[in-house]
């Protein structure tokens, strides 16, 4: 939370009422039956955001940055791990698969790929996936 209230911009009530509204649409089975929320979980934080949005641009000195990303996550879609590697200038490592995360999969390849990163270093090449 602390991390999000210093990172985000912070939504209205109007805003955190629409975004309420699009996930009842979204997720029926999630709808209370009332009203969505209408406050900002950091409308009370003692300090501004400082990233806005888009995050992450224009980072200098930042060296190139393995970032996985799961075709199935039901959590985190895969079209924000390819924004997100894009946005960082960093290699993508596509793992097809229908769960989130994928580093902790015990799987062979990921392992191996992310292994080599945080070990050695060394980036996979362009274009590669593992499949769960």
């Amino acid at each position: 939370m602390a991390i999000n209230c210093v990172d985000e911009e912070r939504l209205t009530a109007d805003e955190m009422t629409e975004l309420g509204n699009r996930l009842n649409d979204a997720a029926p089975f999630l709808d209370t039956g009332r009203s969505p929320a209408t406050q900002d979980g950091c409308e009370f934080w003692p300090s501004e955001p400082t990233l806005g949005f888009p995050y992450a641009t224009d980072i200098e000195g930042l060296p190139e940055v393995l970032v996985t990303s799961t075709t199935g996550d039901p959590v985190t879609p895969h079209d924000g791990g390819i924004s997100l590697a894009e946005t960082l200038g960093a290699r993508l490592l596509t793992v097809d698969g229908n769960q989130h995360g994928s580093i902790i999969s015990r799987n062979e390849c990921v392992d191996g790929v992310v292994a080599d990163y945080l070990v050695n270093l060394e980036l996979p090449d362009e274009g590669t996936r593992c499949a769960l």
